[in-house]
């Protein structure tokens, strides 16, 4: 079941209150997605947290209460006038494996709500035997609002969709952003060919796409194809660039690698899906 939890001070053991929303988050009518993004940082924390916990950093002073010094590499730290980091912990777990995610931030008139999700390791994965202690860091914009924590269940069915060009030189030359049934993420700093994209930091944009009628758009020929990968043509052989697709259901990823030539195996339906990718990119550009 759903559990509630609301920030009260600035660092805070979560504790579950109710199954229930209405004890501890109002119902404020219709919600909007708060735009966030990634946070890392190569300091480590001073103190490892002691059980499920989160924290609110407003300044450099407030980063460098809790994490030792930073000095191998800059940092682009966020606008502490308008930003804040918070940090998310799942406290000390007994080995590898074990890790706690935000998978959306949504706002009403009185709260802003974070959605997370915790996961455990599987059955048969190779962990490393230490005490592990799980963290997420997001930047938001500062609020007056209380936040109010949510544990919800992760989010398996997504879309990835992007652009590539290994000649190319600028920003636009790797564009690619995650889209599921809460959000639109836009992939940073992306390296070309290694298109795993837990690895890359990312902006959300408060943009939600309609879902449904996108997957709809998807031919039924990639829909079957259920977690294989496939290559229309020859993309960037000749410096024109690709055009990339990932279609997420469950634990099955399926990857699709299109030529922006028109090959001869790209037949009218991929030709069409094609032109919906390549102007639905060109749409969340625009978008904020």
């Amino acid at each position: 079941m759903k559990k509630y939890f609301i920030l009260l001070i600035t660092f805070f053991v979560l504790v579950s209150c109710t199954d229930t929303i209405g004890d501890n988050v109002q119902n404020c009518g219709a919600t909007a997605n708060v735009p966030f993004e990634s946070f890392s940082y190569c300091g480590v924390l001073k103190e490892n947290p002691k059980q499920a916990s989160f924290v609110i950093l407003n300044s450099n002073e407030d980063l460098l209460k809790i994490f030792s010094a930073c000095p191998t590499f800059d940092v682009a730290m966020p606008d502490f006038t308008q930003k804040r980091i918070l940090g998310l912990y799942a406290g000390p777990k007994p080995t590898g494996g074990y890790a706690i995610k935000i998978q959306s931030i949504k706002e009403d008139d009185c709260q802003i709500v974070v959605q997370y999700f915790e996961k455990e390791p599987k059955k048969d994965d190779v962990l490393t035997t230490v005490m592990t202690y799980p963290s997420d860091y997001v930047v938001i914009s500062k609020s007056s609002k209380p936040i109010a924590f949510q544990r919800v269940y992760q989010n398996n069915d997504y879309i990835v969709i992007g652009t590539y060009n290994g000649q190319c030189v600028g920003n636009d030359c790797l564009t690619f952003f995650r889209m599921d049934s809460q959000k639109v993420l836009r992939y940073l700093n992306v390296n070309y060919g290694l298109y795993d994209f837990n690895q890359y930091g990312f902006k959300s944009l408060v943009y939600k796409e309609d879902m449904v009628a996108f997957y709809s758009k998807i031919p039924t020929e990639i829909k079957n194809l259920k977690g294989q990968t496939k290559t229309f043509g020859s993309p960037d052989a000749h410096d024109q660039g690709g055009i990339y697709f990932e279609l997420h259901e469950g634990d099955a990823a399926t990857k699709i690698f299109l030529d922006n030539d028109n090959s001869t195996d790209q037949n009218e339906n991929i030709l069409a899906f094609k032109k919906v990718i390549q102007d639905k990119i060109l749409e969340l550009k625009g978008k904020n």
